[in-house]
């Protein structure tokens, strides 16, 4: 059999860290982060899911690090507020569990004022 895309299952070393495959999950907002954008438990089993179905990278839910002015919905991971951290430790957790590692957009919105 002839695979379409021979190299999908093989490692891939970018700087210094190594994926076991080249599968990345894309970005995706779960309901389960609170309006004061922490990750609950079970937004951290949504995300674990998807390494232990095989991604080697696992992007969380947008980050903003201003929350007054990179909002662009309501369910965004805020990186501005230290409660975050204990639900962001018990994703990056439950996806390295199966190999995979944590891969974050972090939204920064600039505003001009005139």
């Amino acid at each position: 059999m002839i695979r379409k895309y021979p190299n999908l299952c093989s490692p891939l070393k970018i700087g210094n860290i190594t994926l076991k495959n080249r599968m990345v999950s894309a970005p995706m907002a779960f309901p389960d982060i609170t309006p004061e954008g922490h990750v609950t438990k079970e937004a951290a089993a949504f995300y674990e899911l998807r390494a232990k179905g095989g991604a080697a990278a696992v992007t969380l839910s947008e980050c903003i690090v201003h929350i007054k002015t990179g909002m662009s919905h309501s369910r965004h991971i805020n990186l501005q507020d230290e409660g975050v951290l204990a639900g962001l430790t018990e994703a990056a957790r439950s996806i390295k569990r199966h190999g995979a590692i944590v891969y974050e957009r972090v939204r920064a919105l600039l505003l001009t004022i005139s």
